[in-house]
């Protein structure tokens, strides 16, 4: 048998998934462009040091996309899905990153820097210098998904948003199945990274990879816009700037395009009231349409 003629990257199914596959890396490596050309900073004080918070997590991300996709090209769809949760992790990291920002209270205006960091605060100080090694065991184990996810409950509008709109059964159901094969509990996980054009589940199994990374971009965007929608802002001001010319009014809250379009073809599609709760309560009153 000549393998390069039985792979899956040769089948019209991946030629399908594909299309659908390739516009979640566009709009992860499109966001992460609108924050670079957007000149928003965002920094992290500490009293010792000034951090910038860079889209580093993002670009890497994207990489990580461009890795499930090759992952499945080879029909290894097990490596896909453990890539599918490193994809998880990192972009869920983003946010906690955000959050505890956010919750520091200093500011460079403030001429002075609280030395009493939370362990959380402890946490993200460690991850953007580089000394998570030299960690307790304690704060280390900050940098989990699982605290992410708890730290970040406690804003009401996370609690609700996954409460109200059905995401977090469908997020708890995620997280089994993709530990499932991170920790290749049983041999049908195994057997996921062996298939060949000809298996007859082939569809599903591309269908599932593009449900579970469009859920999880899905969420990201969400809390992205619970806890810094400002970063969701169309280029309108910046551009009119830059011309010399007098930005609209009020043009600061409106949205990019891409961002729009993305709600309203993938957010809307897990719950079609979701879109009016994120409309009503994001932190900038940001104008989604």
């Amino acid at each position: 048998m000549n393998f390069s003629e039985n792979i899956v990257g040769n089948t019209k199914s991946f030629e399908i998934f594909t299309k659908e596959f390739n516009s979640n890396i566009d709009f992860l490596d499109d966001f992460s462009d609108l924050i670079s050309f957007s000149g928003r900073m965002i920094y992290f004080f500490t009293d010792k040091k000034i951090h910038n918070i860079s889209t580093t997590l993002l670009d890497n991300s994207v990489q990580t996309l461009k890795s499930i996709k090759l992952c499945c090209s080879i029909g290894s769809f097990a490596d896909a899905n453990t890539l599918i949760r490193k994809l998880r992790d990192d972009l869920i990291l983003y946010i906690y990153i955000l959050d505890v920002v956010n919750n520091r209270t200093n500011s460079i205006s403030d001429l002075k820097f609280d030395s009493n960091l939370t362990g959380d605060e402890k946490a993200v100080e460690a991850w953007l210098g580089n000394t998570v090694s030299e960690l307790p065991n304690k704060i280390k184990m900050k940098l989990s998904f699982e605290n992410y996810m708890k730290y970040l409950k406690q804003n009401d509008h996370i609690t609700k948003t996954l409460e109200n709109y059905n995401l977090e059964h469908y997020w708890e159901t995620l997280r089994t199945k993709l530990n499932d094969y991170v920790h290749n509990n049983g041999i049908q996980f195994t057997s996921h990274n062996l298939i060949r054009e000809c298996n007859q589940n082939l569809d599903i199994y591309l269908k599932n990879i593009n449900i579970r990374t469009s859920y999880i971009i899905t969420l990201f965007l969400v809390l992205v816009i619970m806890t810094e929608a400002a970063l969701i802002a169309s280029t309108d001001m910046i551009d009119h700037l830059e011309c010399g010319l007098t930005p609209p009014e009020d043009c600061q809250y409106e949205i990019a395009p891409f961002i729009q379009d993305y709600i309203d073809k993938k957010v809307v599609a897990f719950h079609p009231e979701l879109k009016q709760f994120l409309r009503d309560n994001n932190k900038y009153d940001m104008r989604i349409q």
